[in-house]
């Protein structure tokens, strides 16, 4: 069998990498001429030590700055918010000692958005599949809107290593610049069998080549390199081009020549090797999606069993429509037209939203169609170039069913569901595909109809307060106080506390010491403070030092209260 699908390439675009230069991302941002400082929280830039918060009731405001260590508390809005910017705590951290505080209705971080989410990436403006604008593209000038949705889709995931992607194809270059951090590393060394062969392969290995029955995948062609660019091209690198998943795992899976003519043998033993891989490393290999843009021959049982096989290993096929503009209802091409539940037959579109001249077609065998033609990625050497066919259209749905597992737990039923039950219906493939539609990944992902993966645990830590802020007494007196001992993230361990700062010969006790608050809640202990007929008068600030070993390591945190000696 021959892919035969890029045949129709447009002027190469032979860009190197030192043209396009290598621009760092940023920790900063700009806003209104000033450079705020960024950091990421659960794979989102926010402002540097941030925070919105809304109390219960009127807090009192002095000891909440003294508690986040705040060099700024502000107003925001009306209804109550607060801005408060720490000088020393990250957002995690400043997020969790608010959400430990009783008198907190919500906090959340100081999110960066932006007119549309948009990567640093050159040539992004030449991706008109993901964002068609109406740029002239091959010398035809685009319909604004045909595109996948990808910008607004980005608001909601940019990708995850959590999915793999099979390229079933030419392999890939996995040096290219614009592809390497995204290219899947076993993380040790395994041995799978392979038909009748053992293949062991050696740590951070990228794949299989079912033609030398080898662990390397390395592309001789481009053809495997190009479509894993649009499925993974590493997004806000400042390089070249980006793919539908900024972040990515892509697996190499060659058994198509430098020619581009592969066997059906060798296809089965590329699958066979993801479903190994897979069962070996589980969440380490966790191949979610096979991405297969190649087809000819007849009807294989071999082939279709092994399909099946992919799918009970909770694998989708994403299968290119063919070349040919035929209608594949009447003459079956594989393997898009095989029936197993997991295939996905995918047509090629242009900027203008019209099924492409090439693409093959059915009404009852093509599910929908995806941005063919004319299509910028990656190909080997660090260059990137211009291709058409339902082979580029197919790795557009292929990263589109990754991102949508990114941000939704779904089987391969549910993943195939979301890609097509929410493409955009448009008149050319009305009567040309089941679906009717153009893919659509925002709504894809927007309406996925599966739970969006639970948050990453919060790291564990403990809060210390105290109450009230300010004391008199008299000389000799004794000043009491009430210090709280608050759980995060489910930490429940001993706290020691200490006390700095106190007039020279008086003394204090804790009613408690060491104290231990259950996971989620808090404990008090009563603070006293004993001054003597000889302490110094003066106004003292103290500092109520708690220690503890949150995540296995020795963490200080205090809170300060005032003394006054008359």
């Amino acid at each position: 069998m021959n892919h035969g699908f890029n045949r129709r390439i447009a002027t190469v675009a032979a860009f190197t990498v030192a043209a396009l230069g290598i621009l760092a991302w940023p920790a900063s941002t700009q806003n209104d001429g000033q450079t705020l400082k960024t950091e990421m929280h659960r794979g989102h830039k926010v402002v540097a030590g941030e925070a919105l918060v809304k109390f219960r009731g009127a807090p009192a405001l002095d000891q909440v700055e003294r508690d986040m260590d705040a060099d700024r508390d502000e107003k925001v809005g009306g209804a109550g918010l607060r801005l408060v910017h720490s000088r020393t705590h990250d957002v995690d951290t400043l997020l969790s000692i608010l959400w430990a505080r009783a008198d907190v209705e919500f906090a959340e971080p100081n999110w960066i958005v932006y007119a549309a989410q948009t990567p640093a990436d050159p040539w992004f403006g030449s991706l008109w599949g993901l964002y068609n604008t109406g740029q002239t593209i091959g010398g035809v000038a685009g319909t604004a809107g045909a595109d996948i949705d990808a910008p607004q889709a980005w608001e909601i995931s940019t990708g995850s290593t959590a999915n793999v992607v099979g390229v079933v194809d030419t392999g890939i270059d996995y040096t290219h610049p614009d592809l390497a951090a995204n290219v899947w590393s076993a993380p040790n060394q395994f041995t799978v069998t392979v038909g009748s062969r053992q293949i062991t392969c050696a740590a951070g290995t990228h794949g299989f080549n079912a033609i030398t029955n080898t662990c390397d995948p390395m592309d001789d062609n481009n053809h495997g390199t190009h479509v894993s660019g649009t499925i993974g091209a590493v997004g806000n690198n400042g390089v070249g081009v980006v793919g539908v998943n900024w972040v990515a795992a892509v697996m190499g899976l060659k058994f198509l020549d430098k020619n581009g003519s592969g066997t059906t043998a060798n296809a089965i033993n590329a699958i066979e090797f993801a479903v190994q891989a897979k069962n070996v490393f589980l969440s380490a290999a966790n191949l979610r999606v096979l991405s297969n843009s190649w087809g000819g021959g007849g009807a294989s049982q071999a082939l279709l069993d092994e399909i099946n096989r992919a799918n009970t290993s909770d694998m989708l096929f994403v299968a290119a429509a063919g070349n040919s503009g035929s209608n594949n209802d009447a003459t079956a091409f594989y393997p898009a037209n095989y029936s197993a539940p997991n295939v996905v037959a995918v047509a090629a579109t242009d900027n203008r939203d019209a099924l492409a001249s090439f693409s093959n077609y059915g009404a009852t065998t093509v599910d929908l169609g995806a941005p063919g033609v004319y299509v910028l990625s990656t190909i080997r050497s660090g260059q990137y170039a211009y291709y058409s066919g339902t082979s580029m259209a197919t790795p557009h749905v292929s990263g589109a069913a990754a991102l949508v597992l990114s941000a939704c737990t779904l089987d391969t039923t549910g993943v195939r569901n979301a890609l097509l039950s929410n493409v955009d219906s448009i008149p050319s493939l009305v009567t040309k595909t089941v679906t009717t539609g153009r893919l659509n990944v925002f709504k894809a992902i927007s309406n996925c109809g599966g739970s969006p993966p639970p948050p990453p645990p919060a790291p564990q830590d403990f809060t210390v307060g105290a109450a009230p802020g300010s004391v008199n007494v008299k000389r000799g007196g004794s000043a009491i106080y009430t210090v709280t001992v608050g759980s995060v993230g489910g930490f429940s361990g001993p706290v020691d506390l200490v006390v700095t700062g106190i007039p020279q010969g008086a003394a204090y006790t804790f009613s408690q010491d060491p104290v231990t608050p259950p996971a989620g809640n808090s404990v008090n202990s009563t603070l006293t403070v004993r001054t003597t007929s000889s302490s110094s008068r003066g106004t003292y600030t103290l500092t109520i030092s708690g220690t503890g070993n949150p995540n296995g390591a020795s963490t200080t945190n205090s809170a300060t209260v005032s003394l006054r000696v008359r």
